[in-house]
């Protein structure tokens, strides 16, 4: 899949986050939805007291239909009385205060201002003094008046004693009810016995963004505004992610949360998903000389943004901000380059730091996939067994990427050099994708390797050693594919693994409870990195580890043919050393690196990582004293000649080094 190149670039100008403004050009589709919550709202013969729930993600466009739903409300769309009530608005944003005496004074406040900006308090002033004459204010303080005429509310309600709040309150719904009565019939009351006509008139109270509350606040703001909920001539209409709200509910009312949300929410509106036309005259709109090629391509874009118009935004910002800096440097880099790229970024993260950590895996995957492709000109079926990503020697941690169709359409397509690729990498960190942590949770897609797989490594003879000895291991036997990683440990720790007893060989149980050993060694600051090996453990913690999960540590026989064939390669790559394929000094790394990072430099069998990265502990004692065990593989420390196959190492199995790490192994009969 291609995309159309032009002589054309991005627009430099960054697309706004909030919602859209011109309500006009932009609705994402949203049209039949604003007809038919506004049409509900101002419908004569729809009772109120109403509320009206708006429920979706974030960023998935809440704010932008309840804009225009309140713009709808003052168009002539809805004038005919016979019909329509008059609907006045009021957008409150309950997130920007704290407590329930603020947010019910910023609430009044909010609905002052917008009766302040008809003129209702010069062209009714006799009308308000009427109605504050009526009141009984002594037992609060000051002339309440002071309301109406500018005072800030809160000022008002900071003078009062926790008793003259209740008061205040008690005495000011009584001239609230009043003084809405009359805001809205533009009229006083005949008798205190009149009710308000909710078919004249309605005020409509858009609550946005109630998700946006730290959850103990959602709380305390639906609890205050409910003391409103109750009035007719009143309809509220909240604007949340759903989950969220439910979520701080069930503090308090446990099971209950949905319950408590029913008893205040008459109509519940649950946003769909923008559809792929939904986004077309957003796309005219925001990018109009790159329409042909966005539409065209909005089913790649849409799943990596989630068809969310936040993300969607995100994406288009970044690549118009790399565009620029690629244009100011002077480096000249294709649109469909930045396009696929940032595709890659968003949907594929596991994929975008492989790409980072190494950049060579992209023509190896590409490599695969011709591979791949000879197959599928027979049967014209993108489907693929473990068996045949086998006999194509095609590296384990591609299986899961090379499984998803639409990524490898993408990864044909993205026929980008390497030096290039390092320059879309080394932007990606400066023009960050900035999802919010709120989309981002479940955006992890499962294409990433499975880091407790094992291959097979048939029984025979194979050259051992530095002599290249006939040797021969009589039994088929497994091997892990890649070092135990981090992410892997943890769940070891997890589960108890220090506490059980049964997983621990007598002298590693005796060892770990004299030590009062609970975490390897540099566990703090290692644990972070959940694809690296794991490093800081003993012999008995490796031995504990392969206990509890159902396997052993590999003899050294066993590790060294699993990691040079039975052709007695020098490194797993056959002869000739390449710091391309391996972490060694030599790479200048200094440290650790993913487990996935050079597939390139598999062993015959398709393990990872048997050269350089972690030395590995092997349950071969080193000599005849036994009381050393020995280390195979190097480390990102030592340089090429210690990454050989045929290296031994050795060391006291209490030893815990930040070089040192291991993988398992099984026999076919456990």
């Amino acid at each position: 899949m291609m995309v159309k190149e032009k002589k054309k670039t991005l627009p430099v100008k960054i697309i706004s986050d909030n919602p859209e403004s011109d309500l006009r050009t932009v609705s994402f589709g949203f049209d039949a939805y604003t007809r038919t919550i506004a049409g509900l709202i101002a419908n004569k013969e729809n009772e109120t007291p109403l509320v009206i729930g708006i429920y979706g993600p974030w960023g998935s466009g809440k704010t932008t239909l309840m804009k225009t739903v309140q713009s709808s409300l003052g168009s002539d769309e809805y004038t005919d009385a016979n019909i329509y009530r008059k609907c006045k608005s009021v957008w409150f944003q309950a997130w920007k205060f704290n407590n329930e005496n603020e947010i019910l004074a910023a609430l009044i406040e909010e609905i002052f201002k917008t009766m302040a900006a008809d003129n209702f308090f010069e062209e009714c002033k006799a009308l308000i003094e009427k109605l504050t004459k009526r009141l009984d204010y002594s037992k609060v303080v000051g002339n309440i008046s002071k309301i109406v005429t500018g005072t800030d509310i809160t000022e008002i309600f900071s003078e009062l004693e926790y008793k003259d709040k209740l008061g205040f309150y008690e005495t000011f719904q009584k001239y609230f009810d009043d003084l809405l009565w009359t805001y809205l019939s533009w009229r006083a009351k005949v008798t205190d016995s009149e009710k308000p006509d909710d078919k004249t008139a309605a005020l409509v109270v858009f609550i946005d963004d109630l998700d946006r509350c730290p959850r103990p606040r959602i709380l305390k703001v639906l609890e205050t505004i409910k003391l409103f909920m109750d009035r007719q001539g009143c309809i509220f209409v909240i604007g949340a992610a759903n989950d969220i709200i439910e979520q701080a509910l069930q503090g308090r009312y446990g099971a209950d949360a949905v319950a408590f949300m029913d008893k205040i929410v008459q109509v519940t509106f649950n946003l769909p998903h923008i559809s792929d036309t939904g986004f077309e005259s957003f796309i005219e709109h925001i990018s109009p000389d790159f329409k042909e090629d966005m539409i065209a391509h909005l089913p790649l874009i849409l799943p990596a943004v989630k068809n969310n118009p936040r993300q969607f935004k995100r994406f288009i910002n970044n690549m118009s901000l790399q565009e620029d800096l690629f244009r100011e440097r002077k480096i000249e880099v294709a649109f469909k380059h930045i396009f696929f790229w940032n595709i890659i970024d968003y949907s594929y993260p596991s994929l975008r730091e492989e790409l980072k950590e190494n950049p060579n895996i992209l023509a190896e995957l590409q490599k695969a996939i011709k591979d791949l492709n000879e197959i599928t000109a027979k049967n014209d079926r993108w489907e693929f067994s473990d068996e045949v990503f086998q006999e194509k020697n095609i590296p384990n941690s591609f299986y899961g990427y090379l499984r998803n169709k639409t990524l490898v359409n993408i990864i044909k397509a993205f026929d980008v050099d390497r030096e290039t690729l390092e320059q879309l990498i080394t932007l990606s960190g400066i023009v960050e994708s900035a999802v919010d942590a709120r989309d981002k949770a479940g955006s992890e897609k499962d294409f990433q390797y499975k880091s407790d797989n094992m291959v097979k490594i048939p029984a025979g003879e194979f050259l051992y050693g530095e002599n290249k000895d006939n040797k021969t291991i009589e039994y088929d036997f497994y091997m892990d594919v890649y070092p135990v990683t981090n992410s892997q440990y943890k769940k070891f720790i997890d589960e108890g693994g220090y506490e059980k007893d049964t997983f621990w060989s007598s002298a590693g149980l005796q060892w770990r409870k004299t030590a009062g050993v609970t975490r390897p060694r540099h566990w703090a600051e290692r644990s972070g990195l959940p694809d690296h090996p794991v490093v800081g453990v003993s012999y008995y913690e490796a031995q504990a580890y392969a206990a509890w999960a159902g396997k052993r540590l590999p003899t050294e026989e066993e590790w060294e043919k699993a990691a040079r064939g039975k052709e007695g390669f020098e490194y797993p790559w056959e002869n000739g050393f390449d710091k391309e394929k391996c972490n060694s000094r030599e790479s200048g790394i200094e440290g650790t690196t993913p487990v996935t990072r050079y597939p390139n430099g598999r062993s015959p069998y398709g393990c990872y990582d048997m050269a350089g990265n972690v030395w590995e502990w092997t349950s071969s004692f080193y000599d005849e004293d036994k009381d050393r065990r020995v280390l195979r593989g190097g480390s990102w420390g030592g340089g090429s000649s210690g990454c050989r196959c045929a290296i031994r190492g050795r060391i006291d199995p209490l030893g815990r080094g930040i070089s040192m790490g291991f993988r398992c192994a099984r026999t076919l009969n456990l």
